[in-house]
């Protein structure tokens, strides 16, 4: 029995322990992390033709154990192989350090007459990476106007691409190495370079790659005008501004002539008067017609004119009655020595007038006949009694047939 007992006790006690075993490797295999290896990384922010001097190398590069899932394929695990070398690209803090990323310093070699000009650029604008020094590039400028459109323009074509900086980023969801642009610099006068500075500066900046095109031919291209195209996805329409009407003010204008000392009154206003539409009225002219109501009408007034609170008044004008001795017949002679000379009265010439509005203003202009069927306009009462007439108005009728009786 006690024999019987120990092998069952031996027999749990191996179990035990093979459980143990087992238990403590998938522990063991659990917490195991990725694989790594060691390579040479960035200590800090290193530009591109950071020359890698072997007495500065503990205050630019360090050793770190990077995932092999992120390492480059080439990345550099020999701290020989980067003495004495220099990046060909910018490295950021923790970028492993690769083979192609060093090289020796090397200047730019620019064309006769050229300068070097950099401006920012992406993996998308340099048309996904495949702008290369030595390439040649169209550049591209879009821009949103201040009236929120939107435009875009060749400005430069053929334009030799020097040097594209790049930088190593990480991608979030793979964890993997990505190269991405971050920099180009092209070869350009300074015409060429103020309008590359002011596109960087203005609105985006995007590469195309070039085909073949003659220095010649790239030159006169660049030194023309620049073509714009507006966006042809933009189907909004211009709203056409509002026109306001100018706001109209009314005058009172005469419908038929107004004899002197003409009472006006609830029964002839509204005959010998009416209201006209002008932006800006005279000063000093009657507006309303019933303010005219209880008024004389102290100077006769034509068809067409313009009211002025002048010509009316609360009481008659005076009117000078003729010459008794003239009235009866008798005739007196005057002194020469005491009675001035009289003028020789001017015909009286066939007239009207007319109340002429445009643009929201009026005028007056008077015709006058100043000759048989010849008409002519004067802006003033002044003008035309100033004007004299060349030729006489044609005697009436019974005035030719008394002159013929006379001979």
């Amino acid at each position: 029995m006690k024999q019987k007992n120990l092998a069952m006790l031996g027999v749990a006690v191996g179990c035990g322990l093979v459980a143990a075993v087992a238990v403590a490797k998938l522990s063991a295999g659990g917490s195991r992390g990725p694989d790594t290896v060691k390579v040479l990384v960035a200590k800090k922010d290193l530009p591109v033709q950071t020359k890698l001097d072997e007495k500065e190398l503990e205050n630019l590069i360090t050793w770190a154990d990077v995932p092999k899932a992120i390492a480059p394929p080439d990345a550099v695990t020999d701290l020989e192989h980067v003495k004495g070398k220099s990046l060909s690209r910018t490295l950021k803090q923790g970028n492993p350090v690769s083979a192609t990323d060093l090289g020796t310093i090397k200047n730019l070699d620019l064309p006769e007459g050229c300068q070097a000009l950099t401006v920012k650029s992406t993996q998308v604008d340099a048309v996904g990476g495949f702008v290369k020094p030595g390439a040649r590039v169209d550049v591209m400028y879009v821009e949103r106007t201040q009236a929120g459109k939107s435009r875009a323009a060749i400005i430069l074509k053929y334009m030799l691409v020097l040097a594209v900086n790049t930088a190593n980023t990480v991608d979030e969801k793979t964890g993997a190495a990505m190269t991405q642009v971050e920099s180009v610099t092209l070869a350009v006068d300074k015409t060429q370079a103020t309008n590359l500075a002011l596109g960087d500066d203005k609105g985006k900046i995007k590469f195309l790659l070039a085909g073949p095109m003659g220095e010649e031919a790239a030159k006169k291209w660049n030194e023309g005008d620049i073509q714009w195209i507006e966006d042809p996805f933009d189907n909004t329409k211009p709203v056409a501004p509002v026109a306001v009407a100018p706001k109209m003010e009314k005058m009172v204008v005469v419908k038929k002539p107004v004899p002197v000392n003409t009472l006006i009154n609830a029964d002839n206003v509204e005959e010998y008067f009416t209201t006209a539409e002008v932006t800006k009225v005279p000063e000093g002219v009657i507006q309303n017609p019933d303010d005219l109501k209880g008024k004389y009408v102290v100077k006769s007034i034509d068809q067409g004119q313009i009211v002025f609170k002048s010509l009316t008044d609360s009481k008659a004008a005076e009117v000078k009655q003729p010459d008794p001795a003239t009235t009866a017949g008798q005739k007196t002679t005057p002194d020469p020595k005491t009675t001035p000379a009289v003028a020789e009265a001017k015909p009286k010439l066939n007239r009207y007038e007319q109340l002429i509005h445009s643009g929201g203003a009026s005028r007056r202009v008077i015709w006058v006949e100043v000759a048989p069927n010849k008409w002519k306009s004067f802006e003033s009462e002044k003008e035309v009694n100033e004007f004299k007439s060349e030729t006489p108005p044609a005697p009436k009728a019974d005035e030719s047939k008394g002159d013929e009786d006379k001979s």
